[in-house]
């Protein structure tokens, strides 16, 4: 749906004249706009999505990675390895 408010908004129609030649009724195409605003101003800053890699034995080797300023909001680690932080 959010890619039919973005077809909606750059076709020039109106949101009414819009949502009828889609088959929408007005109410409904409505709240995808404003679902689709609310999301835009809610959505997180900055994702970052990584695996868990063992150690290696020689740690002398292994480049340090720098320390992110922010820190997770929310992180996600899955029994496959991957991980995904949220920052915000």
């Amino acid at each position: 749906m959010f890619a039919l408010v973005d077809e909606w908004k750059k076709s020039g129609r109106t949101l009414r004249e819009f949502s009828k030649s889609m088959g929408l009724s007005k109410s409904c195409f409505e709240y995808w706009v404003r679902k689709k605003r609310n999301w835009q101003n809610t959505s997180p800053s900055f994702v970052e999505i990584s695996s868990i890699v063992k150690p290696l034995e020689d740690t002398k080797t292994i480049a340090k990675e720098p320390v992110p300023e922010l820190q997770p909001q929310i992180v996600f680690t899955f029994a496959s390895g991957m991980c995904i932080k949220v920052y915000g």
